[in-house]
């Protein structure tokens, strides 16, 4: 036995399984002695026995204990290594909360006027107005603006995305939060986010209407309320997600071509439309529309050769308003 302690583990274990608990087995190793061995009736003393059991009980208590003590030892240190990662990613997630706060405080607010000071400030930028040629050059830097990361944008409480038909919502909160401490209602054209007694921090009307019942949320590690959100119409961008809130520019949106086949024939084609529009008007080109109109001159011009067009200055409307001239 001292050499090899393993050597009846599996008889052992056979006879463990089949007696089902530590007494059984303890009655069924004791019967076994006082049944089969001189172990009770051949002792020299009334206390030789009970010495020789306690002898071997105390050699593997020892030895339990010590085990046992290991075990906690490893335990404990692993469970300040848990406790130390869990301190250290709250410290972090405070700091990157702290930071996300003072960097949507510091982008620019959209802030309310009265009529008479919305005047005010139209009089002063027209007679601000630059000469023409400075404007087109603005216009041309606007046009060369990329389109918004996501199709969304940022205020200073929440960041967003779109699509067509869909939209996301990401709304930071303080770290170590429980979903059960939120308050996250959706109506078909509000919206109310928050901290159970706490002031919201979102509260008021959509930009257009929504599927409630389509629409969810979830708390992403503690720090950040998740809202997915069903359009009503899903045929229009979205400028904003709160009424009031800083708007993007949609014209500058382009959906990925992947997503095309999603829709139905017919707005795939308005889509397509839209898409190849912006692309010829980036490049100083005509749009489908004014294509179409040039072409059904040129078919005018054939059917009546009769007919001068050599001083003829025609231009093309349409394309977003924009005029343009064939050479």
């Amino acid at each position: 036995m001292e050499g090899d302690p393993d050597k009846f583990d599996g008889i052992l274990m056979t006879i463990a399984q089949q007696s089902g608990s530590i007494d059984a087995i303890l009655d069924s190793f004791f019967g076994f002695l006082q049944r089969k061995t001189d172990f009770f009736s051949g002792a020299q003393s009334d206390e030789a026995a009970r010495e020789l059991v306690l002898k071997y009980y105390s050699k593997h208590w020892k030895v339990g204990q010590k085990k046992r003590a290991e075990i906690q030892e490893k335990n404990r240190i692993a469970d300040e290594e848990r406790k130390a990662k869990a301190e250290e990613k709250r410290r972090k997630d405070e700091e990157e909360y702290k930071k996300r706060q003072e960097e949507m405080a510091s982008r620019p607010k959209v802030e309310e006027v009265t009529e008479e000071e919305a005047e005010a400030i139209k009089a002063k930028k027209e007679a601000k107005e630059k000469p023409e040629g400075e404007d087109d050059g603005n216009k041309s830097d606007e046009d060369k603006e990329p389109p918004p990361t996501g199709n969304g944008g940022a205020t200073d409480k929440y960041t967003w995305t779109q699509t067509l038909g869909a939209l996301e919502v990401f709304v930071p909160v303080r770290p170590g939060l429980k979903a059960k401490q939120l308050v996250c209602d959706i109506g078909i054209d509000t919206l109310k986010v928050g901290v159970k007694g706490e002031p919201p921090i979102l509260d008021g009307k959509l930009h257009a209407k929504v599927k409630p019942d389509d629409c969810m949320w979830t708390l992403i590690d503690n720090k950040v309320i998740q809202i997915n959100f069903e359009k009503f119409d899903n045929m229009k961008w979205w400028s904003c997600v709160m009424q009031g809130d800083a708007e993007i520019n949609t014209k500058k949106i382009v959906p990925e071509n992947s997503k095309l086949s999603d829709l139905d024939g017919e707005t795939r084609m308005t889509v397509e439309k839209m898409m190849y529009d912006q692309r010829q008007k980036a490049l100083g080109k005509p749009s489908s529309d004014q294509e179409k109109q040039h072409d059904l001159l040129e078919k005018f011009k054939a059917a009546h050769p009769e007919m001068d067009f050599s001083k003829a200055k025609i231009n093309y409307g349409g394309g977003g308003g924009d005029g343009f001239n064939f050479s």
